[in-house]
């Protein structure tokens, strides 16, 4: 269960889905026990003992994971004390008062939802993205009441029902696993009201439709086809501004032994291309500035920068794959397809602008 509901990090608060794994470690074992002609299949007594101990060795080393793995996840969870003890007021947004209690059960929830353990290496960076997603949280709330718009309790349970469900969790059992963590059901609610409130906000301000004219179709055909023809490479970055760098170094090496690089880009990178998981999707050689340029293409598949100091930010890559027109052949888009895509990408720019200019105007004082 536990599995499943660290994929709603992404889904939740960044918009991205994950796939269920499929374990096939036993496959060959099942295959090479079946009754076979053939002559691949044919050993002498001594070989094919020393392959079945073989596959028992490995079977009995991928349980012991397996089990190992399920011991982790069914541990009970003990939070780490990011805000201090006592009932005292750690920070006011827009004059609200955040109590250390709030940050805190914030703070669980982010463990519980996104899978990433809070230890005295990623602390800071985690606090400090906690009250984040509180000044979110409440400047949306505020902004709502605000323009008057609202959501009914109908509606939040319906959403708070859904979540369940695409995460195969029973009718009402979520709110055992919130109470494990040392989360308050009032605070998982609030999230997903602030949720759907800005759905809503966004929705007014772009009005049904975001329009898109034939132009921008056109030209945007002539992007893509012109792309098709030139090597370049799909990345996926995470930027961190220079005064918020004193643990990057750690960050680094998090990425380089952790595979969910898009989760902690949703979580910590401060580019807009944070709520995609840091995706920038494909970059033409020379595209990008020279130092980010150099560092990018030093990079093999899979692999992940160092943090590159550019102007007044460090950018950390990761070199998702590499496109050469020679061997390989893309499919070009329809015009439904593209016009979509433009679509979206004027729904993502209202939406960051939007935040940012809530961000800006809060009036956010922090006492820890």
């Amino acid at each position: 269960m536990l599995k499943k509901l660290c994929a709603f990090g992404l889904l939740f608060m960044a918009f991205n889905a994950t796939a269920q794994d499929i374990d096939m470690s036993n496959l060959d074992s099942r295959l090479r026990s079946t009754t076979s002609k053939s002559i691949m299949f044919r050993r002498n007594n001594a070989e094919a003992e020393e392959q079945m101990r073989a596959e028992a060795e490995a079977e009995a080393r991928a349980r012991a994971e397996r089990e190992s793995k399920l011991k982790k996840e069914q541990a009970a969870f003990r939070p780490y004390n990011l805000f201090g003890n006592g009932l005292k007021i750690v920070a006011t947004i827009n004059g609200e008062m955040i109590s250390n209690k709030d940050l805190q059960e914030r703070a669980n929830l982010f463990a519980l939802t996104t899978g990433i353990n809070i230890n005295a290496k990623n602390k800071k960076m985690i606090s400090e993205k906690v009250l984040q997603n509180t000044i979110d949280e409440k400047v949306k709330l505020q902004e709502a009441e605000k323009q008057g718009v609202g959501v009914t309790d109908k509606e939040i349970k319906e959403a708070y029902r859904n979540f369940e469900k695409s995460n195969g969790v029973p009718a009402g059992k979520f709110a055992k696993v919130l109470k494990e963590y040392h989360v308050s059901r009032d605070v998982f609610l609030n999230q997903i009201k602030a949720n759907l409130l800005w759905n809503k906000l966004i929705n007014r301000k772009q009005g049904q439709n975001v329009a898109v004219s034939e132009r921008e179709v056109q030209a945007e055909f002539e992007r893509i086809k012109k792309d098709m023809n030139t090597p370049k490479y799909m990345v996926s970055e995470i930027v961190i501004k220079k005064k918020d760098a004193e643990h990057i170094d750690e960050l680094v090496q998090i990425l380089r032994n952790d595979p969910r690089f898009e989760l902690y880009a949703a979580q910590f990178s401060q580019a807009a291309s944070a709520p995609s998981g840091g995706k920038l999707g494909w970059v033409a050689a020379g595209q990008l500035a020279a130092p980010l340029d150099k560092a990018v293409r030093a990079l093999k598949e899979g692999q992940v920068s160092a943090a590159v100091p550019y102007r007044a930010d460090y950018y950390i890559f990761k070199m998702d794959r590499v496109y050469d027109p020679k061997k390989a052949e893309q499919k070009v888009p329809d015009d439904d397809e593209v016009r979509k895509f433009i679509q979206n990408r004027k729904t993502d720019e209202l939406a960051n602008k939007y935040i940012r200019d809530l961000r800006n105007r809060a009036v956010v004082e922090k006492k820890f």
